[in-house]
């Protein structure tokens, strides 16, 4: 008599995408216990849309995370960015992709990343923008008090490719 889990019985067997899966899911939950800066968004590239939106939002979690400010400017759409800050985003400035390194070198001076992870991110087919809600935990070099922020990154196209357009500080 055969084994509920032979292989001939097809409604017990793993595909192959989903034993890598797994692998990827438990390497990510590995890394998540080993170090609390390990990014949060987690695709496998092999098959993926270079035009999806979600491996930019991955990107720039990495990033953050890493506190790299080039790779964060080389993620910023030709437009430039706009940053807003305050809690009704009140002060709103505008920097060039240039520009935006040193913005992104002066948080990541003044502030140390200790989270930096994405919580929702719009479908693309949403239209020309994308958006992504983040949470980042950051703290002064000089203090142990933990600050959490919400932000909003925004994505546009630019030809085939998402880049960052917006960055709004939230309640």
């Amino acid at each position: 008599m055969a084994s509920p889990f032979s292989k001939q019985d097809s409604r017990w067997a793993i595909s192959p995408a989903c034993r890598i899966l797994g692998i990827v899911l438990a390497a990510a939950a590995l890394l998540a216990t080993i170090s609390p800066a390990a990014a949060r968004i987690v695709k496998n590239d092999d098959g993926e849309d270079p035009a999806d939106p979600r491996l930019v939002f991955g990107q720039i979690a990495r990033a953050w995370e890493d506190m790299d400010e080039r790779a964060l400017a080389d993620l910023v759409h030709d437009d430039g960015l706009s940053v807003s800050t305050g809690s009704s985003g009140e002060r709103r400035t505008h920097y060039s992709p240039s520009q935006a390194y040193y913005y992104f070198k002066n948080i990541f001076h003044s502030h140390r990343t200790l989270l930096f992870e994405f919580r929702k991110v719009q479908d693309a087919s949403a239209g020309d923008r994308v958006h992504g809600m983040a949470d980042w935990k950051r703290r002064r070099p000089d203090s142990e008090q933990v600050q959490e922020l919400k932000l909003v990154c925004v994505l546009a196209r630019q030809g085939d490719r998402w880049l960052l357009v917006e960055i709004n500080k939230i309640r």
